[in-house]
């Protein structure tokens, strides 16, 4: 991929966003990819999802014609085909597609002709091009930012292939992410899985946003990094998870209830507070976005389904409604496990992270809580990573996962350390509101707070989370 972003770097292309190129990189990769797979000798050949000719008439044309052709063929790829399935990834993937300006497509028809019709895309090992596709979104980290407005943000790979280690993903499983972005949980999901040596279906994994550019982004990597055809049904879908009373991979023929839901939600959005009245069955009612998914995921995943969700520390401690959501998780889940992130792991913003890991339980007859005993990891207080100068890796959390004793029943075998303290649900309840804004670190050290400007930022961040929630006040008052 580092040939394309020459291309993107050396040529007028440098004046469209990062994003919108690799969005068009992505539509192109799909047509070529679609197109070589179908000039296979005999029985190798498949049916191609677009026109048989599409590739050579892209090729073919050039300025206002092309504009023309290429719309036609984005806005034909983009509708929902209920009667031919084998399109509905297609659709996902060029959903509200549209191309470049047409003073564009000069710049256009030489990627076209010089980056991709040369060369032969479905030759490179299904891992070299899952993996140069990621890194290909990785290095728009900075363009993510401008996407802030719908709260998406880039989660270490790494660390979701710690989570689903955690979590013990099985073949068996069916997981889910409601708030997926680029699909990387799905991924590390689907990775730790392929482990056991065994076939993956692919109705294992389905993820959803709310962000038609995300999907697409999505869609892809997950296609390219797992192998999966074209004609399948969709791992990503467009939706608002919150909307839906249910946390469910869709197929075709039914909804397939998930075993575990892997989640990093948005933890701000300029949009505002999001409209859930119709959401009869949420614990508490004006609650934020990442308290929302917490709560969503909570109450519609079936009993014995295992998740992973992070929350901000203000989903910890904060008043209202999340602290009915945080006793009402309490009562109703195994809240066993909260895994304190170290700072500066999300691109360009100093937010203060963790993973809240639970199991769905049924409702005590007793009225007694599900939650038992809470450990609380401390992989925060000392250690401050960047993603470009000092990224995350598996290994920084090799003794987390010692610790969590993955697999044992009812994690017997965990014992205190410097980083892992132990509380009991009754001490827990007793807090104020329930405050999981629990220590962990034994150490006299203090927390990593970051550097100057990622406080800067931090203080930033609430100061703009502070005027929505007063806007939305003042929006009530009469």
């Amino acid at each position: 991929m580092d040939r394309l972003w020459k291309f993107y770097n050396e040529t007028a292309t440098k004046a469209v966003p990062r994003l919108d190129f690799v969005e068009h990189v992505t539509y192109l990769l799909f047509l070529k990819l679609d197109h070589e797979r179908a000039q296979r000798p005999g029985r190798f050949a498949a049916r191609p999802i677009a026109s048989a000719d599409t590739w050579p008439k892209l090729l073919l044309r050039s300025g206002e014609d092309l504009h023309r052709f290429l719309a036609q063929v984005m806005d034909d790829l983009g509708r929902q085909a209920p009667t031919d399935p084998r399109r509905a990834t297609a659709s996902v993937l060029f959903h509200d597609a549209q191309p470049w300006n047409v003073d564009r497509m000069s710049e256009l028809s030489r990627l076209i002709a010089e980056e991709f019709d040369p060369y032969h895309w479905s030759s490179i090992p299904q891992d070299v091009l899952g993996t140069a596709y990621s890194q290909l979104l990785a290095d728009c980290r900075q363009d993510f930012l401008t996407k802030r407005r719908a709260g998406q943000i880039l989660t270490p790979p790494a660390l979701l292939a710690v989570i689903a280690r955690a979590l013990a993903v099985a073949p068996e499983d069916r997981v889910i992410d409601p708030a997926c972005g680029i699909g990387s949980s799905l991924i590390a999901a689907h990775r730790q899985m392929s482990r056991h040596g065994r076939y993956i279906d692919a109705a294992t994994i389905a993820g959803a946003d709310i962000d038609a550019q995300m999907c697409r982004f999505a869609t892809m990597n997950v296609l390219l990094n797992l192998g999966r055809v074209f004609s399948a049904e969709p791992p990503v879908l467009r939706a608002d998870s919150l909307q839906r009373k249910a946390v469910a991979i869709s197929r075709a023929d039914r909804d397939v209830l998930a075993t575990v839901a892997i989640c990093n939600p948005p933890f701000k959005s300029t949009d505002g507070v999001p409209d859930t009245t119709q959401r009869d069955d949420f614990w508490a009612q004006k609650a934020d976005l990442p308290t929302n998914f917490l709560q969503h995921i909570a109450i519609t995943l079936p009993q014995g389904a295992r998740a992973a969700v992070f929350v901000p520390d203000g989903v910890l401690f904060g008043s209202g409604a999340a602290a009915a959501v945080r006793r009402n998780l309490l009562m109703n889940c195994d809240v066993h496990t909260l895994l304190r992130l170290p700072t500066g792991i999300f691109h360009g913003t100093n937010s203060k992270s963790n993973v809240l890991f639970f199991t769905k339980s049924a409702p005590k007859p007793t009225g007694e809580p599900a939650t038992r005993t809470l450990w609380v990891y401390d992989a925060r207080t000392g250690r401050h990573h960047t993603d470009t100068e000092n990224p995350v890796s598996e290994d920084d959390f090799a003794d987390f996962l010692d610790a969590f004793r993955i697999g044992k029943p009812d994690f017997e075998g965990r014992t205190e350390s410097e980083r892992f303290r132990r509380y009991t649900v009754a001490e827990l309840l007793a807090r104020p509101g329930a405050g999981l804004d629990l220590k962990a670190n034994m150490s006299a050290a203090l927390d990593d707070f970051g550097s100057p400007r990622d406080i800067a930022l931090s203080i930033a961040d609430h100061l703009d989370e502070a005027g929505r929630r007063f806007r939305s006040v003042a929006d009530n008052l009469t």
